[in-house]
């Protein structure tokens, strides 16, 4: 698997849990028309999905982990040039 750096400012980042928003809703809708029409034994192939959802909670915490070190680090950049002039 290729992993790619790239940089993301507020706006894609909204786009992003847009998508995930939007994925979480499509489950959603699944869930209550199986409760409206009285589905109790939906068979789903869910292996990957599960897996997947593992992996993008473990790639969300150590991203937000990256963000809280990075807005630390613009912090002390700021204050250190403040402090020289």
């Amino acid at each position: 698997m290729d992993m790619t750096l790239r940089t993301y400012d507020p706006s894609k980042l909204d786009e992003f849990s847009l998508r995930l928003l939007d994925l979480a809703s499509i489950v959603r809708q699944m869930a209550n028309l199986s409760r409206e029409q009285g589905i109790e034994d939906l068979p789903l192939h869910d292996k990957k999905a599960l897996e997947w959802c593992v992996k993008l909670e473990q790639w969300a915490h150590k991203t937000r982990a990256d963000l809280e070190v990075k807005i630390l680090q613009d912090k002390a950049e700021r204050r250190g040039r403040s402090a020289a002039e």
